[in-house]
């Protein structure tokens, strides 16, 4: 059989979404994909919402100039002197972390606020999209094809960039952010890599969908083989 006709079957085997009886591949998908749609549909229903009015525990009216921006200190300290006003039991003392606020923020403040949370927003967004789009595409092609495989490699690689860029971002501007507010704080190399916090369980979430992206590929060819001894 000539490698250009060979090519081509393998690649419409794998692809081509074969028919399954009873919903069998949709019901592999539970309860993951409910999760995933419901989740989503949630999220862009906020989104709209907060288009026009400002959402309830967020900060995303600040891309339409909302003036109040708050920044929490890093670092600790004592409360000598307050200890009555904290109530702590006999020999017990107590650490707090000041936080800076003002409702007159300038156009640079909002924004240093507003890339504090905005990139963690945008990697939720598109993780979701690409799960919601990986199911039902699943659901119509099959779990165990090629397409799975490599859009379940987009998610995990999605994922895995994402989380780093976002939390560099996101350390960054509450780093600048907190020195624009205190006068005692700068912002420099060390204030944003001491400020910035590893995604350790985002990374690996990420790296097992690129390690079970390649087993499904893996396990794709497999069945190719198999299939064509038979």
């Amino acid at each position: 059989m000539p490698a250009e006709i060979q090519n081509t079957e393998e690649s419409e085997l794998l692809d081509t979404a074969a028919p399954v009886s009873d919903g069998a591949e949709a019901r592999l998908l539970q309860p993951v994909a409910t999760v995933v749609r419901g989740t989503y549909r949630l999220l862009l229903a906020s989104l709209v919402v907060g288009a026009v009015g400002p959402l309830a525990g967020t900060k995303l009216h600040l891309m339409w100039g909302g003036p109040h921006v708050c920044a929490e200190s890093r670092s600790q300290y004592s409360t000598d002197g307050f200890t009555s006003m904290f109530g702590p039991r006999a020999g017990v003392g107590t650490m707090v972390r000041p936080s800076y606020c003002t409702d007159h923020a300038d156009t640079a403040q909002r924004m240093y606020d507003f890339l504090g949370s905005f990139p963690s927003w945008l990697l939720l967004l598109g993780i979701l999209f690409l799960l919601n789009r990986l199911i039902r595409g699943a659901s119509r092609r099959g779990v165990f094809t090629a397409w799975t495989a490599q859009h379940l490699r987009v998610a995990g690689w999605w994922l895995l960039v994402g989380c780093l860029v976002a939390a560099v971002v996101e350390s960054g501007a509450h780093a600048a952010l907190l020195a624009a507010l205190a006068q005692d704080q700068t912002f420099d190399a060390d204030s944003w890599m001491g400020d910035w916090q590893p995604p350790y369980a985002l990374v690996l979430t990420a790296l097992g969908l690129l390690t079970f992206a390649r087993i499904m590929r893996a396990g794709v060819s497999m069945r190719k083989d198999l299939e064509g001894t038979v």
